[in-house]
């Protein structure tokens, strides 16, 4: 289950981070399929949300694996 857990955190920090990489390194991230070409308007916002998600996913998964071990 918290390998799980950190798959999708992966997952959504990687969704919320390369469009954002994309756009400084000078392509359209529109062009590719991330979850945040959803919502055209509020792409920003779409990332920031998937970068917090996907951090709290981790942490979450992390304390969890570590409170077993311990």
């Amino acid at each position: 289950m918290l390998l799980i857990l950190e798959i999708a955190g992966v997952i959504l920090l990687l969704q919320g981070i390369a469009p954002l990489v994309q756009r400084m390194s000078g392509t359209n991230p529109e062009e590719s399929f991330f979850i945040v070409n959803s919502f055209p308007d509020n792409q920003g916002l779409a990332s920031a949300v998937l970068i917090l998600a996907g951090a709290l996913l981790l942490g979450f998964a992390i304390r969890v694996r570590r409170s077993r071990k311990g």
